[in-house]
Order: structure tokens, then sequence, then C-alpha cells
């Protein structure tokens, strides 16, 4: 990684307790596919103590980087499962933060 900062998109997300099997398996897809991007630095995802609401965390290189990673395959077939899956509009918010905040391997 060569840049001076990272941008961080935090999704939340509150999902229908019946639709939480078809939610959770897309977004195990979601998270292997967006970790093996080259212009994603790292992925994760957290499940609340709700057991409904979910919290995505993606660093990318770039906030191009992430509006192009918007029109992808696989980012619009998450959307799809979204719309169909959620309680309520999901919660997105960015923050462009110094990449030297996040290291890998204690380097």
């Amino acid at each position: 990684m060569n840049c001076s900062h990272l941008f961080l998109v935090r999704q939340q997300m509150r999902v229908s307790h019946k639709e939480l099997g078809q939610f959770c398996d897309r977004l195990r897809e979601y998270l292997k596919t967006v970790s093996d991007l080259r212009h994603c630095f790292h992925v994760t995802a957290v499940r609340l103590p709700d057991g409904a609401t979910f919290v995505v965390y993606q660093f990318w290189e770039s906030e191009e980087e992430w509006k192009s990673h918007l029109q992808s395959v696989c980012c619009k077939g998450f959307q799809h499962v979204k719309v169909d899956t959620l309680t309520e509009p999901e919660i997105i918010s960015t923050l462009c933060i110094p990449a030297a905040w996040c290291t890998v391997g204690g380097k």
C-alpha cells in the first residue's frame, strides 16, 4: 500500500429476523469477494448484541476505488439482498483516515 490515507466506509444494517439466514449467507460471500479485491485494504463485519444489526467496515485505497466498487456485480448483488432483508434503510458513513493508523502484522 503506497497511499497516505485510506477511505473508511461504515455500513450499518438491521436485518429482519426471518431473513437472517439469507442475509448472513450473502454477507459471507460479499466479505470473501471484497477481501480479495486489490484496492480494498481490509473488510470486516460485526454482528451487534441484538443479533439482527450488522456493521460492515471497509478500508479502501481511495474514495474513487470505493465508488468504482459500487458499480461492481458483487456490490450490486449484495445491494439486492439488502433490499429484500433489511427492516430499515442502511446507515452509511465515510471517513478519510491516515493509512499509518492501519497496520498489518505489527508492521
